[in-house]
């Protein structure tokens, strides 16, 4: 990221939040943070700079990556359908879902004999009895609560987990909900470890990582233009296009990368990360002489 526009510096010197996603961007191909990513963490943190975490993970999964940089500030999950303080019950927005929209999905889905999970704030419900779910549960990397019945959790609920051993049966359950309830949006994708599951996500159509960058302006009381997101895919689209500067990883997909003020020269398996957090170093470092 050499050769920087003077009104690129300029921009990059009102920086005072970095928001940054996780899988493909903070971490590497492994899951993990790296020592050189920390370092670089701890020093941006030395000058002041606010940094949150905004990713799909739910909660309790980014809550473990905050605990290991040491970072307080509030946590934007499952696409910005959550934003909590660390180790707290103190939500900064939730988006629920409408109550006879999740009991409606639980009744289709249950009739159809498919397995239903709840993200109900910051944690993650299923049924005692379900078979499908943990391995896609193993996935996410987080814990659940096993619970006899999911209704009386509806009114709470930020986002829906069904899954199936058939594809019909899900887009069924997905044709069911958007037929009903026209403010939820759906995702469908088959599950990369057992070939016959189907899985179906459902959510508030009203939020998205850019929602959850608005709530955390407000927070930290800083403007768009005070704002850096870093990213590596499509769901952080909506983010780069709020943000004062939009920061695509390498592996970017090239939605991204077109959008992006910049883009590293290394991937997120490669410190993509602390290469810009170096760079907003070095430049708060000039101006300070």
């Amino acid at each position: 990221m050499d050769n920087l526009s003077p009104k690129l510096i300029k921009r990059l010197r009102q920086i005072r939040l970095v928001a940054t996603d996780l899988d493909g961007t903070l971490l590497n191909n492994h899951g993990q943070i790296s020592d050189v990513t920390k370092d670089s963490v701890r020093t941006l943190k030395g000058l002041g700079m606010r940094l949150a975490i905004m990713t799909a993970r739910a909660h309790s999964s980014a809550e473990r990556i905050a605990d290991e940089l040491d970072m307080k500030s509030p946590i934007i999950s499952l696409d910005g359908g959550l934003i909590r303080l660390p180790h707290t019950d103190e939500n900064v927005f939730a988006s629920y879902m409408k109550a006879d929209v999740v009991r409606t999905v639980i009744m289709e889905a249950e009739k159809r004999f498919s397995s239903v999970a709840l993200f109900v704030d910051d944690k993650m419900l299923r049924l005692e009895s379900d078979t499908l779910l943990p391995s896609y549960i193993d996935s996410l990397e987080l814990d659940t609560i096993e619970v006899e019945n999911l209704l009386p959790y509806a009114d709470r609920t930020i986002q829906i987990i069904i899954g199936a051993e058939s594809r019909g049966i899900i887009k069924a359950i997905a044709r069911k909900a958007i037929g009903f309830f026209s403010r939820v949006a759906v995702n469908v994708y088959r599950s990369s470890q057992h070939g016959d599951r189907w899985y179906l996500e459902i959510k508030n159509k009203n939020y998205s990582k850019a929602t959850g960058l608005a709530h955390l302006e407000k927070y930290f009381r800083v403007s768009k233009d005070e704002v850096a997101v870093l990213g590596d895919f499509k769901n952080d689209l909506e983010a780069f296009k709020r943000a004062g500067i939009g920061v695509a990883m390498k592996n970017a997909v090239w939605e991204l990368k077109e959008r992006a003020d910049l883009v590293t020269d290394s991937t997120n398996d490669d410190n993509g990360a602390a290469e810009f957090f170096n760079l907003i170093f070095k430049i708060r470092s000039n101006n300070r002489h």
